[in-house]
């Protein structure tokens, strides 16, 4: 076995060698998307929102609310039309997110002692910008309003007179207190972008055999726990590769960009090996059931292309349909996202997350168990070799 296990490594690896795009599917590829992504959100925080104020009032007041919203570190006046016509067009020509409109009478209404109202008008279609635009512009508009409140009071009753609220709210932030996009979105998305190309990398070594014949002279007269090694073997050059990517992306977010792993690096390392073996297994299940390389590709990109989407890591599943539910259960990088926030941003304790570990190892032993045999099968049956 250990024979049959090194003979398919030194195999394999003298095909990356000898085939351009299949070496660069490994090698510069991966670089090439991991620091695309790296690039677009080094920036971590998103600062400097362009947003339009609408002043219909023109007072003192209105004139210090817009100042405010301008100082803001999250957001920018980038305009000050005169109507809501003009605004409008802004948001339109997406030169802002969000229109301020402060009404006329507005600081009229301050100095009697009632309530102006302060409108805001978002363009949902950019969720994350245009609802970050809107709580900074809440916070300001809060910050404003008490700014003036005790400023009234002080004036009408006396410096005395002026109290702090009887109740307020405190809100922590237990984990990325920063709310960086960077530590966020990278650290899921690196893993998103590997796990994907990995099981391309692998359907397409395993297939390959299928579609040019190959697969009789390798593995045709082995015995099965022979088979099994070479296969293996087969397979080990991708992992080893791919694990080397996974430590590169864990050095850069943590010792280039700063963000330390709250809990074990160990873990960490442990969660990326068992989902590229996970997806191995998975791997194994679509090239055995439909012995086919395109259609185990097609199965492939499918299945690992939208495992960001459902893995509950950004878009909450919980409120979802059982169709969604039941995708994301189905997805070893759920679990490999579950792993991650519970080690690099939560601390959570090693023991706790070798529930996420376990269920990954669990799709490779599905889908080895019903995939290998089949693949095996198909090594003595010639009438399944060149399929495209």
């Amino acid at each position: 076995m250990g024979g049959a296990f090194g003979s398919a490594w030194r195999r394999e690896v003298r095909f990356l060698a000898t085939h351009f795009w299949d070496l660069a599917l490994v090698t510069w590829v991966p670089l090439l998307l991991m620091a695309v992504v790296a690039i677009q959100l080094s920036a971590g925080v998103m600062r400097g929102l362009p947003i339009a104020v609408v002043d219909e009032d023109g007072t003192a007041v209105s004139r210090e609310l817009t100042r405010r919203l301008d100082a803001a570190p999250g957001l920018r006046v980038a305009a000050r039309p005169a109507d809501m016509r003009a605004a409008e067009a802004l948001v339109r020509s997406n030169r802002a997110y969000a229109v301020v409109l402060i009404p006329a009478d507005t600081g009229r209404a301050v100095l009697r002692g009632s309530t102006g109202s302060i409108t805001t008008f978002y363009n949902a279609s950019y969720s994350t910008p245009s609802g970050a635009a809107l709580r900074e512009v809440g916070a300001v508009v809060q910050g404003y309003a008490a700014t003036l409140a005790a400023g009234q009071t002080a004036a009408v009753a006396g410096p005395a007179k002026v109290r702090r609220p009887p109740v307020a709210a405190q809100s922590t932030i237990l984990f990325n207190p920063q709310g960086s996009y960077e530590l966020q979105l990278v650290a899921l998305l690196h893993p998103a972008l590997l796990h994907l190309i990995f099981m391309v990398a692998v359907v397409s070594a395993l297939g390959r055999e299928l579609r040019d014949g190959t697969i009789g002279a390798w593995i045709g007269t082995d015995l099965p726990a022979q088979v099994a090694a070479a296969v293996a073997g087969k397979l080990a050059p991708y992992l080893a590769i791919f694990m080397a990517w996974s430590v590169l992306a864990i050095g850069y977010v943590a010792g280039v960009r700063g963000w330390p792993v709250a809990g074990s690096v160990a873990m960490l390392i442990a969660g990326y090996a068992a989902m590229y073996l996970a997806y191995a297994g998975v791997s194994l299940l679509v090239v055995g059931l439909s012995l086919s390389m395109g259609k185990a590709l097609s199965a492939a990109g499918l299945y690992a292309g939208a495992s960001f989407a459902f893995a509950g890591a950004i878009f909450p599943v919980e409120s979802a349909s059982a169709f969604a539910r039941l995708w994301s259960t189905l997805l070893p990088y759920s679990a490999f996202a579950r792993l991650l926030a519970e080690q690099w941003i939560m601390g959570t304790p090693a023991g706790l997350s070798l529930t996420q570990v376990l269920a990954m190892l669990a799709f490779l032993l599905v889908g080895a168990g019903v995939g290998l045999p089949r693949y095996i099968a198909a090594a003595r049956r010639p009438e399944t070799w060149g399929r495209r």
